[in-house]
């Protein structure tokens, strides 16, 4: 009987094959699209290459001077879950524009994965700009954002003509080696297997495990998080690589940023290291900025909800 060698190039595939094989089972799946409840009273945009994306809008006053959008990342955003920073940010007399992304909540898009990431940048420009408060040169217009958010902001921002001011809180420009959110090994060698091919199925869950989280506020939230089908939990490496070429971009971002910036960090952020917001504010263009230190602010709403004061008084002086 005569023997066949396995040369290099079918060993080569017979390897790949076996990852195909572990791999594809080890893929993650997503929440479907939610219904919007009968009894919401959000609203759509139509993007220009057809995607629905919802719009939740808070105004508790007819005449209001301020209007904030309150810009969210590639998890998305639950607003009802979010009341406590829709009321504070409004104050009862500004008004808070919600935009759920695409891909999340209850717009329209695959979850977990996009085909051109520009396109959850210009999402957001197209519902500012076509916004009929944007060009009323009688209102101001704000960008909040937390977290990832923040270099979302930045790139939205950065495509704006006219707007009052941001706030950002805890950017992570620098990120601290956090418990429960790192990859090990094993899920290292997976994302790197899925991203030489197989880069837009979701596999990489961004909601870490809350179980690991040592401050308690921090780990309700987010076991509130993790359980919250509005929010988007595993994403591709696409998303992933994309979304960190924006997180990197955020000091070129506040280089040309020539509007007024309210920068918060918690110093209890077990997430984001100081480091970073002290450089996006040292390179922010503008001299208009004012830079807010929580001493037991975390990384999740805790900081926002105890800087109450100073974002309502900075939102009043601009």
């Amino acid at each position: 009987m005569k023997k066949i060698k396995i040369n290099s190039i079918s060993q080569l595939n017979y390897i790949i094959l076996i990852l195909v094989m572990i791999f594809s089972c080890s893929s993650e799946k997503n929440s479907e699209r939610v219904d919007i409840p009968v009894e919401n009273n959000g609203c759509f945009h139509t993007t220009k290459d057809g995607l629905k994306i919802y719009i939740y809008e808070y105004q508790p006053i007819e005449d209001y001077n301020s209007v904030i959008f309150l810009i969210s990342g590639i998890t998305g955003i639950n607003h009802t879950l979010e009341k406590e920073t829709i009321e504070q940010l409004s104050n009862n007399e500004n008004k808070v524009i919600v935009i759920h992304p695409r891909g999340t909540g209850y717009s329209e898009g695959k979850r977990g994965d996009i085909s051109d990431f520009s396109y959850f940048i210009s999402d957001y420009i197209e519902i500012i700009t076509n916004n009929k408060d944007y060009y009323d040169k009688s209102k101001k217009i704000i960008l909040f954002g937390h977290s990832m958010s923040t270099a979302i902001l930045l790139a939205v921002a950065d495509k704006l003509d006219d707007i009052s001011g941001v706030i950002l809180v805890n950017p992570p420009y620098i990120l601290k080696n956090a418990k429960g959110m790192s990859p090990n090994l094993s899920q290292y060698i997976k994302f790197i297997w899925y991203y030489l091919f197989d880069k837009h199925t979701p596999v990489v869950n961004m909601a870490g495990d809350p179980a690991l989280i040592e401050n308690e506020d921090d780990r309700k939230e987010s076991e509130l998080r993790y359980n919250d089908r509005l929010l988007v939990k595993y994403f591709s490496m696409y998303m992933m690589i994309e979304s960190k070429k924006i997180m990197d971009s955020m000091i070129l971002y506040s280089k040309k940023a020539n509007y007024p910036l309210l920068l918060i960090y918690g110093e209890k952020d077990s997430i984001v290291d100081k480091k970073g917001c002290d450089l996006i504010f040292d390179s922010w263009k503008s001299e208009k900025k004012e830079y807010i230190l929580i001493p037991n602010g975390t990384h999740g709403s805790s900081t926002v909800i105890k800087s109450k004061e100073a974002i309502i008084n900075w939102i009043n002086n601009l």
